[in-house]
C-alpha cells in the first residue's frame, strides 16, 4: 500500500513538472511575440499607425482611397506622438529629423487634432520659392523633366501634365500640375523656413493646401511631426 501511495505521488510529481516547463516554453515564446505583434500592429501599437487617404493633394504618389502605414519610430518620438496622451518629453528623443523627399504625418499646427501627409522639401535654415511653377530651393531651380500626362482622377475626360522632379540629395518622384504653371501658388516670395521646421508640399501642386499657404498650414514645427509613410496600399 505505501509503495502503491509512494508511486502515486512521484507520478503526479512528475506531472506536473512537465506541466511548469510547457507553461514556461508557452510564457517564453508567447509574451515576445505578444510584444513583437503588439508593436506592430497598425493603429494600436506604439510603432505604427495607419491612415487612409480622403484626399488628393498627394496625387499621384497616394490616391484618393489608399492606405498608408506611418512609423511613429522613424524620427524618434515626441510629446504629440499618440493620440490619447502626451509624452513628458520636449523636442524629440532620439533626436532625429526627415530627410528632404520623405513623406510625413504632421499635425496641423493651427489644429493638433488634424493630421496632414505631405512631402518634406525644405530643411531648416533653407530657402523655398516658386517661380512659373518651378520649386527653387536656396536659390536654385530644382531638376524638373516631362513626364507621360496621367487622367485627372476626378475627370476621365481630362488629362494632367505630370512631371519628374528631383530634389538635392537625389529623391526623384512624380508630381501633377493640374492648372499648368498658372495656378495662384506657382508664384511665390521666398519663404524661409525657421530653425526647428519644415516646409511641406503636396505632390498634386496645384490642389494642395500646404506650407505655401502661411494661413492653412505654414511651416511645420519638427516635434508635429507624427512619423514617416513606410508603406502605401
Amino acid at each position: 500500500m505505501s509503495t502503491e501511495t509512494s508511486g502515486s505521488q512521484s507520478v503526479h510529481a512528475h506531472d506536473a513538472a512537465g506541466e511548469r516547463r510547457t507553461l514556461g516554453r508557452v510564457l517564453l515564446i508567447g509574451i515576445p511575440l505578444f510584444i513583437v505583434i503588439w508593436c506592430l500592429l497598425p493603429g494600436v501599437g506604439p510603432v505604427f499607425r495607419l491612415f487612409s487617404i480622403p484626399a488628393g493633394s498627394m496625387e499621384p504618389t497616394l490616391p484618393i482611397g489608399g492606405l498608408v502605414v506611418v512609423s511613429r519610430a522613424s524620427y524618434g518620438y515626441s510629446r504629440t506622438s499618440f493620440d490619447k496622451f502626451e509624452l513628458p518629453i520636449e523636442g524629440r528623443l532620439p533626436a532625429m529629423a526627415p530627410a528632404r523627399g520623405d513623406v510625413v504625418v504632421f499635425r496641423l499646427p493651427r489644429d493638433p487634432a488634424t493630421f496632414y501627409i505631405k512631402r518634406v522639401i525644405g530643411l531648416p535654415g533653407d530657402r523655398v520659392q516658386m517661380q512659373e511653377g518651378q520649386l527653387l530651393i536656396n536659390g536654385k531651380l530644382v531638376a524638373r523633366t516631362a513626364a507621360e500626362p496621367m487622367t485627372d482622377p476626378l475627370d476621365a475626360k481630362r488629362s494632367i501634365p505630370t512631371y519628374i522632379e528631383r530634389l538635392p540629395g537625389g529623391t526623384s518622384y512624380r508630381i501633377m500640375e493640374a492648372e499648368g504653371d498658372t495656378s495662384p501658388f506657382d508664384n511665390s516670395n521666398e519663404y524661409a523656413v525657421p530653425e526647428g521646421h519644415l516646409f511641406m508640399m503636396g505632390d498634386n501642386r496645384d490642389n494642395s493646401t500646404d506650407s505655401r499657404a502661411l494661413w492653412g498650414v505654414g511651416t511645420v514645427p519638427l516635434e508635429l511631426v507624427l512619423g514617416r509613410v513606410v508603406a502605401i496600399f
